[in-house]
């Protein structure tokens, strides 16, 4: 029989927070959790409003490079990132959690 962390392990898209969050109180990784999708939203916002501010061209990919490309891709980067975060804390909370606008 699986352990429950090796079972939690496989359901998860960043398994070192399996191990980080191990023991913690259910109202700290809850707290954690929420924290986490509201950087999220942060994280949202300011990739849309790069790319709203990208020329056209850009928008429909017959335009590529540049810095304010570069600096859209990265805000994507960043926010996809802390998705993973946030979809691993769910799996791990195992609910999610009502994490309203600031």
């Amino acid at each position: 029989m699986e352990s429950e962390d090796a079972t939690l392990t496989k359901k998860v898209e960043l398994r070192p927070l399996v191990g980080l969050t191990r023991g913690l109180h259910p109202a700290d990784l809850e707290k954690l959790t929420i924290d986490a999708i509201r950087a999220h939203r942060r994280l949202v916002e300011k990739a849309d409003e790069l790319f709203q501010a990208l020329p056209e061209s850009y928008k429909s990919g017959k335009e590529v490079g540049g810095p304010q490309h570069l600096c859209y891709i990265e805000a994507s980067i960043e926010m996809h990132a802390q998705m993973s975060a946030v979809s691993t804390l769910i799996s791990i909370l195992g609910y999610i959690p009502n994490a309203s606008v600031n």
